[in-house]
């Protein structure tokens, strides 16, 4: 059974970007490390599947520009905002082959049966919709994690009763785990603090600061 998302605005605190500006629905932002030192977001072909799925954070000693992003809500009116601790897609813009053109929303990948049992990390493949049985694990929440940055952010996965009222969810959040030489987005108990960038017309070919 889907249940809409309907929520009362006064009781919702909106995500800010960098510039102290709530994140807009359908906006293009970057991602961001919010500590010194640390890089962007964006999409990589790690592979091990048939369409780039890695969603890591740059660690080179040249700074990439990372892959832009919009959020999507589930939300019915409003003020077309995205909000704390509430139910938020990802999906990243980017060009691909016309096999990987709908690969490009964010999920949590899948438990793996291993004896050392592997992290869940974050990656696309998933399902662009109203919430059910197909895409309950591409949904996040952003919290506010301050970090000696303002308007510093943490990743949570934590589906929320209006998405699946009937099941329980391990909640996790999501920091950074290396794998195959990548910073990977992964679930765990050490959340990584971001910060979200709005992009600008004349944005296309500039390294961003983080100021």
């Amino acid at each position: 059974m889907i249940i809409l998302q309907f929520i009362n605005n006064d009781e919702s605190t909106p995500v800010l970007d960098l510039d102290g500006e709530p994140l807009k629905i359908g906006e293009e932002y970057k991602i961001l490390s919010s500590p010194l030192g640390g890089g962007r977001v964006y999409l990589a072909d790690l592979g091990n599947s048939k369409c780039p799925n890695g969603v890591v954070q740059d660690s080179s000693r040249i700074p990439l520009p990372g892959t832009p992003v919009k959020f999507f809500t589930m939300k019915i009116g409003g003020d077309h905002l995205v909000h704390e601790n509430l139910d938020v897609g990802i999906i990243f813009l980017t060009k691909t082959s016309k096999l990987c053109v709908n690969e490009n929303i964010w999920k949590v990948g899948d438990y793996v049966i291993a004896p050392n049992q592997p992290p869940r990390f974050v990656v696309t493949g998933g399902t662009l919709g109203f919430p059910g049985p197909n895409n309950l694990k591409n949904w996040f929440k952003i919290e506010k994690y301050e970090m000696g940055r303002p308007n510093s952010y943490k990743l949570r996965y934590c589906l929320s009763k209006y998405i699946c009222p009937d099941y329980n969810f391990n909640c996790a959040d999501i920091g950074l785990t290396t794998n195959s030489g990548y910073n990977c987005l992964s679930l765990n108990n050490s959340p990584y603090p971001f910060g979200f960038y709005k992009l600008k017309k004349n944005d296309a070919l500039l390294i961003i600061p983080y100021v």
